[in-house]
């Protein structure tokens, strides 16, 4: 991508100790540091939630992310040493009242932050309902608006529909998290496409794109993208090496499918329109 590129990444296991992604602040902040060298401004913190692992609730996710950000305010990008040491030690010693959900992490001769969002990688339950009634699941952003949906991987539950409609009735749209990783929609994309054409969106994992998760998931994506069912890309970033916290080369991997006007929107424009809680005017999707 050329020129100045200020990416959104909307989907990230970057916050330290609540699941399978980062394990220690320090490597929060690293992988705060690759996504911004890759040219990403936004990132938006979605533990897993409602999994039957991690619970990782409102509450305890808002409480994470202001621990992140108070520790890129303290610490910068350039030192994690002693200076980590002393944030961690007074960070224990107070409990501030008022959240701060936005940070800036400032470069040497650059004025560009990066921000981290509140957000969660919700598995599908028709828990999923009831939990939004206590205020215990986060949307996009804490914003209300959109809900990131991950479904199991060989399939979608019965009555999926159901619920992500009643979901939609509330106000708030599903976005369905790598579905091209789903073995139903490898197999049966049908059913995927039905809940893309009645408001659904989708969101595709950036290896996927790139191969990292093999050839078959790739051709699924592919696929995905060229019948426009595809909106978003997201990291899913859970480390600095085995999945790392970038988009670029899978916004070049988009550009030779649908051009390069189309990966920018699926990394700025379209990730900034629902930030701001408005739909954004993504393609009809195309029948398969």
């Amino acid at each position: 991508m050329g020129g100045t590129v200020e990416m959104i990444d909307l989907h990230s296991h970057i916050l330290s100790g609540l699941d399978d992604g980062a394990r220690t602040i320090e490597e929060s902040i690293q992988m705060c540091r690759a996504s911004y060298r890759d040219g990403i401004r936004t990132i938006v913190a979605t533990p897993h939630t409602l999994n039957g692992l991690y619970q990782n609730d409102r509450s305890t996710i808002l409480s994470k992310v202001q621990e992140l950000n108070e520790a890129i305010a303290k610490c910068g990008i350039k030192s994690l040493g002693s200076k980590m040491s002393s944030y961690l030690n007074s960070a224990n010693r107070h409990s501030p009242s008022t959240m701060h959900l936005d940070s800036e992490l400032r470069t040497p001769n650059s004025q560009l932050p990066i921000t981290v969002l509140p957000g969660s990688d919700v598995h599908f339950s028709e828990e999923i309902l009831r939990q939004l009634d206590q205020g215990k699941v986060t949307t996009v952003g804490d914003g209300g608006k959109y809900l990131i949906v991950e479904f199991p991987f060989h399939g979608f539950p019965y009555r999926a529909e159901e619920v992500l409609f009643q979901l939609m009735a509330r106000g708030i749209i599903p976005i369905i998290s790598h579905p091209e990783r789903n073995l139903e929609i490898s197999q049966r994309p049908q059913r995927y496409y039905e809940m893309i054409r009645k408001g659904c969106l989708g969101q595709v994992t950036g290896m996927s794109l790139t191969g990292g998760f093999g050839p078959g998931i790739r051709r699924v994506a592919e696929k995905l993208l060229t019948h426009r069912l595809l909106h978003f890309i997201g990291s899913d970033a859970h480390s600095i090496n085995g999945r790392p916290p970038i988009l670029s080369p899978a916004v070049r991997a988009v550009e030779k499918i649908l051009g390069e006007e189309e990966a920018r929107r699926m990394v700025i424009e379209y990730p900034q329109t629902i930030l701001e809680g408005r739909r954004p005017a993504v393609p009809e999707p195309i029948p398969l």
